[in-house]
């Protein structure tokens, strides 16, 4: 089905109800391809007293993501023919940048734990089987304002603490390169032997303290890129994300901060054009391959 864009909303919500919003009112992208569900989304919405954006595929909803800052708010569904949902909400929270915080809201046609389960890993606010019912609509897009009311402030402090400690980790990785001189030359197999040791002993801390105690989610991804360079494996960004160890919006902020920064390099899967691939710039496994050698040399003296 073509997609198609339903106007935006700019009077007033119906049958003289008032709701109580602030005059700042996000906008919400809504996309699914059932046009049914379109149009009764967007009745809600005008009902509510929210300006929206409608589309019955992904690649018009982005592009207007982007020209549209306003959009704070989006409703997918994650059972779409071509772009699921989830992928959707993770490429809009990449797109719109760290200091713009998109509220998800997840809708499903046939609902399953799995899914379900998928949605926290988004950070959505809510999970919504169809068809919609208007209460809980409406409630999924009060949870949505609180989200963004809580992160409105804090988000533009993590930009900045995100940029500060990658400039403090590129200037480490470019001091120490180079510095691991070994007897003798290093294989692939020994510095993978390392890595894994090193990412088992991450993994066994955690069963003794709580996870966030320690989060470190540039080192992590770092970690696990290396691991799949070793491995020859191609890495998705959302899988990426969920080593991490941290929210899924947070580790979609690293990820944004550390291609900029020049440590990953990104692209969309030629094979799956749903899914965008993630992998260490060459710069950057020259520096893990170094910091792990030295590790290695370190081990072997004990």
């Amino acid at each position: 089905m073509a997609s198609q864009v339903l106007p935006i909303s700019t009077t007033g919500p119906a049958s003289g109800v008032q709701p109580d919003l602030p005059a700042e009112t996000p906008a919400v992208l809504v996309v699914d391809h059932d046009q049914g569900c379109i149009s009764h989304c967007a009745e809600m919405l005008d009902e509510l007293g929210y300006p929206h954006h409608c589309f019955t595929s992904s690649r018009p909803a982005l592009e207007a993501l982007g020209y549209t800052p306003a959009i704070k708010i989006v409703l997918a569904n994650v059972q779409m023919p071509s772009v699921d949902g989830f992928a959707l909400i993770e490429e809009a929270r990449v797109r719109a940048g760290g200091s713009r915080p998109i509220a998800a809201i997840v809708l499903a046609e046939q609902p399953t734990t799995e899914l379900a389960i998928q949605s926290l890993r988004v950070d959505a606010v809510d999970f919504l089987p169809k068809p919609l019912a208007f209460d809980s609509y409406s409630g999924a897009l009060r949870r949505a304002r609180r989200y963004l009311a809580d992160r409105h402030g804090a988000g533009q402090a993590d930009v900045a603490g995100f940029g500060e400690q990658l400039s403090r980790l590129v200037a480490a990785l470019e001091s120490k390169a180079g510095d691991a001189v070994p007897d003798g030359p290093v294989a692939d197999k020994e510095i993978a032997s390392t890595l894994r040791l090193i990412i088992g002993s991450r993994n066994l801390r955690t069963r003794y303290f709580p996870g966030d105690l320690f989060a470190d989610p540039a080192w992590d991804i770092l970690l696990d890129l290396t691991r799949a360079a070793l491995e020859k494996q191609q890495v998705s960004v959302s899988s990426v994300c969920i080593a991490a160890s941290v929210p899924m919006s947070t580790a979609l902020r690293w990820v944004r901060q550390m291609t900029e920064a020049g440590l990953l390099r990104r692209w969309t899967d030629p094979k799956d054009r749903r899914r965008d691939l993630i992998a260490l710039t060459e710069q950057s496994a020259s520096y893990m391959r170094d910091y792990l050698t030295g590790v290695h040399v370190l081990l072997r003296k004990l």
